[in-house]
């Protein structure tokens, strides 16, 4: 081989390592890109986002049986794969009369939820009082739309949920009201809100709709596809209307207690393209207490609990 030649061959082998080491970076940086995609997506493979689980009626009651019956479902919704995205409880969060004491051990209990990642929403209930709570989770409070009320938007991919607070709080903080109701503050904001929607939403608190007297505005809400509650620790789908006159009726969802009295247990709630689908998580039933060492099960209350496991509601998110 002459100068020439050897000279050529160097030169073209100097290139081709040049180009061997600009197709390797090239291809370290594909597989970087590759290793972050599929890590970002086992990262969203965590959490559901399509997934909402409600509880409500906890009654945090230190001394008393509802707290372990509230670990109880913290503990298999850590479980679910994917864990959802958000939590959302609807009221009575407190044990009767929304004591400093009890929203102490509500957040020892209910902080694992925060911990693992998942965005929780907690609405007040007539058992419940602000300042209290607000004292106690303080950034929870600090999301509400309202600056005298706890009100909240969550949102998801496919719909949203509004949660209204419905408490009525009266100077005497030893007792509570019952009745649910909502300031005009809010009723204004309300509509101002859903006549502006453009995707799916649904509005909950812990009171009936009828306490709150928005059938009406549900019912002319085109994006409404439900409300959901609380407060009579029962599962019980229906439905409401505006009035004999029109043809929108609104979807609605009583859901259990997580362990007061009454239909004992949670919902799962799945959110899909064109309706979605509450899953009731029954675990038992029993009233007006659980049973006394000793005593023997009622045959009513295993009635009840294999009536309702599995039971499930069905929301449109179409109307008319």
């Amino acid at each position: 081989m002459d100068r020439r030649s050897f000279i050529g061959s160097m030169a073209a082998l100097g290139l081709q390592g040049a180009l061997l080491k600009t197709s390797s970076a090239k291809t370290l940086l594909e597989d970087a890109a590759a290793g972050d995609k599929w890590r970002n997506k086992k990262k969203r493979e965590k959490f559901d986002e399509d997934l909402i689980v409600f509880i409500t009626d906890l009654h945090t009651n230190p001394g008393g049986y509802q707290p372990d019956r509230l670990r109880r479902v913290v503990a298999d919704i850590l479980k679910m794969k994917p864990l959802p995205q958000n939590v959302i409880a609807l009221g009575d969060l407190a044990y009767l009369t929304g004591k400093p004491s009890e929203y102490a051990l509500l957040k020892e209990i209910i902080s694992p939820i925060e911990a693992a990642g998942i965005h929780l929403t907690m609405a007040m209930g007539n058992h419940d009082r602000r300042a209290n709570f607000a004292a106690a989770f303080p950034k929870q409070a600090a999301e509400s739309k309202l600056p005298d009320r706890h009100v909240f938007i969550v949102e998801t991919p496919k719909a949203d949920v509004i949660v209204l607070d419905s408490l009525q709080e009266g100077e005497d903080d030893t007792t509570w009201i019952t009745p649910g109701a909502l300031n005009d503050s809010q009723v204004q904001w309300l509509e101002k809100t859903l006549a502006n929607y453009k995707k799916p939403v649904f509005v909950s608190s812990h009171h009936p709709i009828a306490e709150l007297k928005i059938q009406a505005l549900l019912a002319d809400a085109p994006t409404c596809a439900g409300y959901i509650y609380g407060h009579n620790h029962v599962w019980d789908p229906g439905w409401v209307k505006k009035n004999y006159a029109t043809y929108n009726v609104v979807r609605t969802l009583c859901l259990p207690s997580t362990g007061h009295w009454g239909d004992i247990g949670y919902a799962e709630f799945y959110l899909g393209e064109e309706s979605a689908k509450c899953v009731l998580r029954q675990y038992e039933f029993f009233f007006p207490k659980p049973l006394e060492p000793g005593m023997t099960k009622p045959d009513l209350w295993t009635f009840m609990e294999e009536e309702h496991k599995g039971a499930t509601c069905t929301f449109s998110y179409k109307k008319v």
